[in-house]
């Protein structure tokens, strides 16, 4: 019996002597897994760690991160974009658009003494939450159709949300950045963005390109303008009328070039010449009140288009228009650009210098200028036609609002549409700054020639929405080349 216990026990022994080797085996090869796996730079656990302690990657970020996510002072930034239209200190007044101190939270269509429109007044039991405030910015005038708000919307999620978070402490209660609903959600995709996500496009950075006035003729131009005006007037004097008419001066490729000095050596008349004193249908020049009569830019009494064009104080200022601007063609026989003296028959292009019975052609002359907007209330956002609307956007008492224009287009929508040869962009800066609208308004909309909407070259601006809308998908994104000037120095 004892001789059976012991081999029993001697048994008993080995196997756990083999146990524990095995597990010795484990305990070792786990911990040199952990040695090779982790880097040598990486801390180690201590006994203190409970595993509640360890951050998984699906816990929401911490805190400090979800406020560091949203940047205030970037808000203000974004602001300056919004600062045309208004205004966000307290007690600030209205502008364009309603004073923005305490909007975060606000009810929709409150502010006192605003008057909003009524596809805004059709919300007014809403309250301007922060993620309505998103929705709202990111495309206005989707989520309140018929809007009377211009702006196009912020299409980056990141200037949105630190525009709301700048909004959010101009009020009586301010919100920290933490507070808000999405600052948790901009610390996540600010760390680890989901790869299936097509970025949103970007919006270019532009630079404003400085508004500058075509240069004036050299020395050197202007001794060759003169010495040209001499031979001419030595050429024509004792020239019938008809070999006047056919004078190459009149004809491509020389009208091109040629000079308002030059012009006027025939055409004088055209600068002293006065409009009816009554017209064909008996209404006197005296008693009756001329468009452009109506407009802070124009005094005086009546006066022929030439001289409103060329000669008048407002058109010294803001036009550098030469007489080959709009007279491009001239063929005295059919008045047809397929029957030009020196060139072959039927040879002219898809867009002609002239068009049948027209010496002038207005589409690409008059037009520039005067085209009707499309839409003005579906593409500006603007209650009516301006001169029903622009009493809300302008005092004419403070010179800060006196030009409604701006309420827009001051810092934004800045195109460069102005630097082109024929106009003193410069001069129509300060002009726009000095006056009213009127300085804006009577080219664009107020003197609608035909009611056609020209295609007004579209530049980018800076802050440009990249998405073109419909109405404005085949317009040109620079100035017809040969008017465009030379390049400006930054």
């Amino acid at each position: 019996m004892t001789k059976l216990e012991s081999i029993l026990g001697l048994a008993f022994g080995v196997l756990l002597g083999s146990t524990s080797l095995v597990a010795l085996n484990a305990v070792g090869a786990l911990l040199y897994s952990i040695s090779v796996d982790e880097p040598a730079s990486a801390p180690k656990a201590t006994a203190e760690a409970a595993p509640s302690q360890t951050a998984s990657a699906t816990d929401p970020a911490p805190v400090e991160a979800q406020v560091a996510a949203l940047d205030p002072e970037a808000g203000a930034k974004v602001f300056k974009k919004c600062a045309a239209c208004h205004t966000a200190d307290q007690g600030g007044a209205a502008r364009t658009g309603p004073n923005l101190w305490n909007i975060v939270a606000r009810p929709v269509a409150s502010a006192a003494g605003f008057s909003y429109s009524e596809a805004m007044q059709g919300q007014a039991n809403e309250v301007w939450s922060p993620e309505r405030l998103d929705q709202y910015l990111t495309k206005p005038k989707e989520m309140v159709p018929g809007t009377s708000m211009a702006f196009a919307g912020l299409s980056k999620t990141a200037d949105r949300h630190n525009l709301i978070a700048w909004l959010a402490a101009q009020s009586d209660a301010p919100i920290a950045p933490g507070d808000l609903p999405f600052a948790q959600s901009d610390a996540a995709s600010s760390e680890a963005p989901a790869a299936t996500e097509a970025p949103a496009p970007e919006t270019p950075e532009i630079a404003q390109t400085p508004f500058t006035n075509p240069p004036a003729p050299s020395a050197e131009q202007q001794a060759e303008i003169a010495a040209r005006v001499a031979a001419l007037e030595a050429e024509v004097e004792g020239l019938s009328y008809d070999e006047a008419r056919y004078h190459p001066i009149h004809f491509p490729p020389r009208i091109e070039t040629t000079s308002n000095a030059e012009c006027l050596v025939c055409h004088q008349e055209i600068t002293d010449a006065k409009p009816r004193e009554e017209s064909p249908a008996g209404v006197q020049a005296e008693t009756s009140l001329a468009w452009y009569q109506t407009l802070d830019t124009y005094t005086g009494p009546q006066a022929d288009l030439h001289w409103r064009h060329l000669q008048s104080d407002f058109a010294q200022e803001v036009m550098n228009l030469q007489c080959n601007f709009c007279h491009q063609g001239n063929d005295p026989r059919e008045e047809s650009p397929d029957m030009m003296p020196g060139r072959p028959f039927l040879s002219a292009s898809a867009s002609p210098e002239f068009t049948n019975r027209k010496m002038v052609n207005p589409e690409t002359t008059c037009l520039r200028c005067h085209g009707a907007m499309p839409d003005p209330v579906e593409i500006m956002g603007l209650g009516g036609p301006w001169h029903e609307v622009r009493g809300d956007m302008e005092d004419p008492t403070d010179p800060a609002t006196a030009n409604g224009c701006l309420s827009c287009h001051n810092e934004l929508f800045r195109t460069n549409r102005h630097n082109v040869s024929y106009l003193n962009a410069a001069n129509i800066e300060a002009l726009a700054q000095e006056v009213s609208s009127d300085t804006c308004y009577g080219c664009h909309g107020g003197r609608a020639w035909y009611r056609i909407s020209y295609p007004y070259a579209r530049h980018p601006w800076p802050g440009m929405d990249p998405e073109t809308p419909a109405w404005a998908a085949d317009r040109p994104t620079a100035s017809d080349e040969k008017y465009r000037l030379p390049e400006t120095a930054e």
